[in-house]
């Protein structure tokens, strides 16, 4: 059997709502490619209805491959069992509480097929009723970059976005390659393929549009400071000790993201000391000495806009915008 151009795995916990929602808009563009494209579902134990809904969908016919693991292996393992589970040229492990548009899915492929990206990013929105209810065409055109350093600057922090990124595992995983290595407990170990395709790639691809919807407010249980400043810090320096000027861009990024939830818009998530985790990750960055830690350690009215206002002009120069 020839190879699948792409293969689609989405690892899922107790999300039957969102789970249905997302195969429902995949699965009709999934069959016009006619066999280009795979998907399967990696279920992490789920005690909800996420196996009789995927089984349900095989009954009706649809090309759709069910896994379910015998109990919990945590969030980090489960989405590596999704990495794993790609057979295609192309991987994408998509988060089970994303939508994709219409469209999406053909030109994704036509990307792959004509240009072959190392890495494909796609531009996200909110996702709300109003965006899925939307039907208006959105322009599937992409920008194409063969600078990494140029790449890194435009995605920074989003590289984390597991769901926005799609992977040329075959440039990954070969007879003559080492098995890579992965680093659990991160909460992005998605990174463990990223940066190192970052490093290998000579092709690189962004949508000019959102081509995705993201959930809002469904990401909490961790600690933010931590996973986007330690532990991307500590990816950063295993995966591109030899690129340092890309790995202080993503890191750059980083603190600056960080720092529009530094005021206490980061409910969401577990308490955490806010200062201690900022001087652990970006201690060694100039701009963080010199600016950004005397900013954050004022706490007064004009610091807080100051920086939020920074930061917003700073997310508007990313792709994620």
């Amino acid at each position: 059997m020839e190879q699948a151009l792409l293969s689609i795995c989405i690892p899922t916990f107790n999300r039957e709502k969102y789970l249905k929602r997302l195969l429902d808009a995949l699965l009709p563009a999934i069959a016009r490619q006619q066999g280009t494209v795979t998907l399967s579902v990696i279920d992490n134990a789920s005690s909800d209805g996420t196996g009789q809904l995927c089984r349900d969908y095989q009954s009706a016919g649809h090309a759709l491959t069910y896994i379910r693991n015998e109990e919990n292996i945590g969030a980090d393992a489960n989405a590596v069992k999704a990495f794993e589970q790609v057979d295609g040229i192309y991987g994408w492990v998509l988060g089970d509480d994303e939508y994709v548009y219409e469209q999406t899915l053909d030109s994704v492929v036509a990307v792959l097929s004509n240009r072959a990206p190392a890495i494909v990013y796609l531009k996200s929105e909110t996702c709300t009723a109003a965006a899925i209810a939307d039907n208006r065409a959105r322009g599937q055109a992409f920008d194409y970059h063969t600078s990494r350093l140029d790449y890194a600057r435009n995605i920074g922090v989003y590289f984390t976005f597991i769901s926005a990124i799609i992977f040329r595992k075959a440039l990954l995983v070969s007879a003559d390659k080492p098995p890579l290595k992965i680093i659990y407990g991160t909460y992005i170990p998605q990174l463990a393929w990223v940066l190192p395709l970052l490093e290998q790639g000579s092709l690189f691809a962004c949508s000019r549009e959102c081509l995705i919807a993201a959930e809002p407010n469904n990401t909490g249980g961790y600690r933010l400071f931590e996973v986007f400043g330690a532990n991307i810090k500590t990816m950063l320096d295993h995966f591109l000790i030899d690129e340092p000027k890309i790995r202080k861009v993503i890191l750059t990024s980083a603190m600056w993201f960080l720092a529009s939830f530094f005021y206490g818009s980061a409910s969401d998530f577990k308490k955490e000391n806010p200062l201690t985790a900022f001087d652990f990750a970006f201690k060694e960055l100039f701009s963080y000495r010199l600016f950004v830690r005397p900013l954050l350690s004022y706490k007064n009215l004009a610091s807080k806009i100051f920086v939020k206002a920074i930061c917003h002009i700073r997310k508007n120069t990313l792709y994620q915008s």
